[in-house]
């Protein structure tokens, strides 16, 4: 038994310097400003998005941006690829049957008038303004609806055919139903592609093209909230006093198939 007990005790001990060193290279990837596509799977796969309530609040901010920004830059570089190869088939004569499906496909999913509209839509912006409306809209992950739903950003459900669940709050005597997301990231996708396909948002496609500032771009979200121009500054707020705008030089290194997701319902919002 003793026998058994040490060769127990010393697997143990060779787990617990594993995971050590699993922890310290993952680190190192973060300091480095370059993520794995990995890192992304990881994260997702936690069951629990419990931030723990015996943190700091220091802490629990950083655990936030841990678990959120890694599948920002994965959902980012998926559609920076798609702009890549838009881009890359713009100027041939002919497409393949594969080519035009996934165009029309493409054209389809963004409401996209022709390319050049398409690369439009396809644009992304600044991490910071992505962590800022996250932490602002889950109340740093701590929510119902991100914890029972995985919706970060409060998006509305109009549909009684979309998977959803019911808010405490009514609007004109109606219910209020919030959206409810298979994964994290398949909301974070489905936010890139609400600011890509509404109407009220047109303007800040437009402004984005001409810069990444940030505290600029914000400016052009005040239809994102019924706070209007409230909303703007603490946007602006969140992001000067947490520091987001040191993420926005953070990328993915792009890997050659990124992982499939499941396409999203169109849905409206506003609130």
């Amino acid at each position: 038994m003793r026998k058994a007990s040490n060769i127990l005790y010393i697997f143990s001990l060779i787990s617990i310097f594993a995971f050590l060193y699993s922890c310290n290279s993952e680190n190192n990837n973060v300091k480095n400003n370059k993520l794995n596509n990995k890192d992304t799977v990881q994260i997702k796969e936690i069951k629990s998005k419990k931030i723990g309530p015996r943190l700091s609040v220091k802490e629990k901010k950083q655990k936030f941006i841990d678990l959120m920004l890694p599948i920002i830059l994965s959902v980012k570089e998926e559609y920076k690829q798609n702009l890549d190869w838009v881009k890359s088939i713009e100027k041939k004569k002919k497409l393949s049957k594969v080519e035009k499906e996934r165009l029309n496909a493409l054209m389809k999913e963004f409401r996209a008038k022709d390319i050049k509209d398409l690369e439009e839509r396809l644009v992304t912006h600044p991490t910071s303004i992505v962590l800022a409306q996250a932490s602002i809209e889950s109340a740093w992950g701590t929510s119902r609806f991100f914890k029972e739903a995985n919706n970060i950003f409060g998006v509305w459900s109009f549909n009684p055919n979309d998977p959803r669940i019911p808010t405490k709050g009514s609007r004109n005597g109606k219910k209020i139903y919030l959206y409810k997301y298979k994964s994290l990231r398949e909301s974070i996708y489905d936010y890139f592609k609400l600011l890509a396909t509404r109407d009220v948002f047109e303007q800040f496609r437009k402004e984005r093209l001409k810069t990444q500032d940030p505290f600029v771009l914000v400016n052009y979200l005040d239809k994102y909230s019924e706070q209007g121009q409230k909303y703007v500054e603490t946007l602006k707020n969140q992001i000067r006093h947490n520091n987001f705008t040191r993420y926005d030089r953070y990328s993915l290194e792009p890997t050659p198939h990124l992982e499939k997701r499941n396409p999203v319902k169109s849905i409206n919002h506003l609130h």
